[in-house]
């Protein structure tokens, strides 16, 4: 009895040719190169099976699993050809444990999984169905181009189980060990990951490719499933304007004029000396302007003013400048203004940040 294996298998094949011949980073030669062995070893497989040689399509299939870039519907379908393979309808050439143990290794990711309808029978499903009671298996989606704007801004990636799981996410830069992100979430069978791509208003990531690992655990057995994807993250250097420390002094105008200083020291030489001399001349009327000596008291006097004359001089502050008054006050405020319009130029910046995620959501 032979089967036939054709392009419209569950929609598996045509979606295995469309993404072997896209291009992926620029690499169209390579990657085409690559996805028609990889759907030529298929069709193989496919042909092999339909001719009841299950030994053949399990050998081209494993080497499909080894192919590099393979994309998860070509592991898939690989996997199901395995499977069928190991549990035909001919009795002598079922190997039941291979089979299933094929079967949980999909169920693992995919637990909607459904064989195509050429590859598959009765026994087959029902060995599917074991597989999937008897297997905790999680799927991971989410958008695959992701724009997260400021320090609100988050990514997501959604998780769904078939049956009750925690969670944990790791973010870590493909070529360092070096975790940039870390989050759990309790029990659940759906749930989200949330995350922000700046932490204290700086960014979390710079620019390149992580892997991010997704692992579940069923409380109840304990098993353990853990998937990892790539996701190239665009992040440019956030920089900031300088924010001056404090006001530049040397451009504030004086307030006060100049004070007197030593230029008192000749008036308070004149003013002395004109005391002393007044008090050698001045004389009273009559016979007392020459029966009495000058007044002994004018050196002293004459001292006492140069003096307080020189101490009015260095205690001068000099006078109050009203137009360089205003003129430092204006500065003053244009100042706190501009430092005001920086702080905001910097807040702008960061509120307005982009981290673009591409994320590959292909289990590897």
């Amino acid at each position: 009895m032979k089967r036939r294996f054709t392009a419209t298998s569950a929609g598996l094949l045509p979606l295995v040719l469309a993404l072997a011949a896209a291009p992926v980073d620029g690499q169209q030669g390579v990657q085409q190169q690559g996805g028609s062995v990889i759907t030529d070893l298929l069709k193989r497989a496919g042909d092999a099976f339909n001719d009841l040689k299950y030994l053949r399509a399990d050998s081209l299939a494993r080497q499909v699993l080894v192919m590099p870039r393979l994309t998860t519907p070509q592991r898939t379908l690989a996997l199901l050809v395995i499977a069928a393979a190991a549990y035909p309808e001919e009795a002598s050439a079922q190997k039941p444990a291979t089979a299933l143990s094929t079967l949980k290794q999909i169920v693992r990711t995919n637990f909607t999984v459904k064989i195509p309808q050429e590859l598959t029978w009765s026994g087959l499903d029902s060995l599917l169905e074991v597989a999937k009671r008897t297997t905790f298996g999680i799927e991971v989606s989410g958008d695959s181009e992701q724009v997260v704007v400021g320090t609100t801004g988050q990514a997501t990636l959604r998780v769904r189980a078939n049956r009750t799981g925690t969670y944990s996410l790791t973010v870590i830069p493909a070529d360092s060990g070096s975790g940039a992100i870390f989050d759990s979430l309790p029990a659940s069978a759906n749930t989200e990951f949330q995350f922000a791509a700046m932490r204290n208003e700086r960014p979390i990531f710079t620019s390149g490719t992580y892997s991010v690992i997704i692992s579940a655990m069923d409380p109840a057995s304990h098993d353990t499933v853990t998937v990892r994807y790539n996701a190239r993250v665009e992040a440019p250097a956030l920089e900031f304007v300088t924010i001056p420390a404090k006001m530049d002094s040397s451009k504030l105008l004086p307030v006060r004029s100049g004070r007197f200083g030593f230029k008192s020291v000749i008036p308070a030489i004149m003013v002395g000396g004109a005391v002393f001399a007044l008090s050698n001349v001045l004389r009273g009327e009559g016979d007392i302007a020459t029966a009495v000596d000058p007044d002994s008291k004018g050196v002293a006097i004459a001292g006492g003013v140069a003096v307080t004359t020189l101490l009015a001089g260095f205690l001068d502050r000099g006078r109050p400048l009203p137009a360089n008054i205003a003129a430092n006050k204006a500065f003053g405020e244009a100042w706190q203004k501009g430092v005001q319009q920086l702080r905001a130029e910097n807040r702008r910046r960061i509120t307005e940040y982009r981290t673009t995620f591409h994320f590959e959501l292909e289990a590897r």
